[in-house]
């Protein structure tokens, strides 16, 4: 036995570490290296006449971007500012005429009167978003694709924006999940400030949603700050396309829209 050699004894926590790097493929020597932090965070200030509103998803594929493109669609003149990694885009298709890239990396399109801005690039963190362009539009929506909870700690524009909007929209399912991640979104963002979307709402609410409505969705609802959107089979499969919104979901989107243009900004 002298002149064997024993392989060390491996821990099940290296094996454990082997197993993620394999599956990350740094087996391969391709390590992933981390974004560096922005050393400044982004500012942006909007135009003297432009008013903003963020539309957030309290969960993901809750159909924020088909809210904020309606809600633009709507109002007529307006711009849709689309606050995601290019991966993550639920805006790429819709545009109907494409109006290229900017210099700072924003791809511009329209669609009837709506002008259209996304991503074209990976952006890496959310603090270090890029600001919009400056418009002449007198309304802007924002499509904000982010967990609320981290959208309301960042230090960055989009972070400073929803701590002093005076209006957010918040993008929901009329569902058990859908009703607790609204309920936990409204209470981080102050109530008096939503207005929520239960997307894909069916025609009657079932017995055992209503009951599972926590204090602040009942208090959106007294209040008139909780809308229902029809839902539609056409979006539900194929998401937003060249074709047109549904003459329905523009029509319950209308009173948001009042309500909306109501408060200042």
């Amino acid at each position: 036995m002298s002149g064997t050699t024993l392989a060390p004894i491996v821990s099940v926590e290296e094996l454990r570490r082997a197993y993620r790097a394999a599956v990350a493929g740094q087996f391969r020597g391709h390590f992933p290296q981390p974004a560096p932090p922005a050393r400044h965070p982004v500012v942006w200030t909007p135009g003297q006449d432009e008013q903003v509103v963020l539309v957030v998803g309290a969960m993901g594929g809750a159909g924020a971007s088909t809210v904020a493109l309606a809600l633009a669609s709507r109002a007529g003149d307006a711009r849709v500012v689309e606050c995601c990694t290019a991966a993550s885009s639920g805006l790429a298709g819709a545009s109907t005429a494409e109006m290229g890239r900017t210099s700072d990396g924003w791809v511009r399109g329209t669609r009837d009167e709506v002008l259209i801005e996304r991503r074209s690039d990976r952006v890496p963190s959310l603090d270090a978003f890029p600001a919009p362009t400056s418009t002449s539009r007198p309304f802007t929506v924002l499509d904000v694709s982010v967990d609320v909870d981290l959208l309301v700690a960042s230090p960055g524009w989009l972070g400073q924006l929803t701590r002093s909007s005076p209006q957010v929209v918040v993008v929901s399912r009329p569902t058990l999940p859908g009703l607790r991640r609204l309920e936990a979104a409204t209470g981080l963002l102050g109530r008096d400030r939503v207005h929520a979307v239960l997307a894909a709402a069916p025609r009657r609410w079932l017995r055992q949603l209503e009951q599972h409505l926590g204090p602040n969705g009942r208090w959106l609802r007294a209040e008139d700050r909780l809308a229902d959107l029809p839902n539609d089979p056409r979006l539900a499969v194929e998401g937003i396309t060249t074709d047109a919104l549904p003459a329905a979901l523009l029509t319950a989107v209308a009173p948001l829209l009042h309500s909306l243009r109501g408060t200042s900004q």
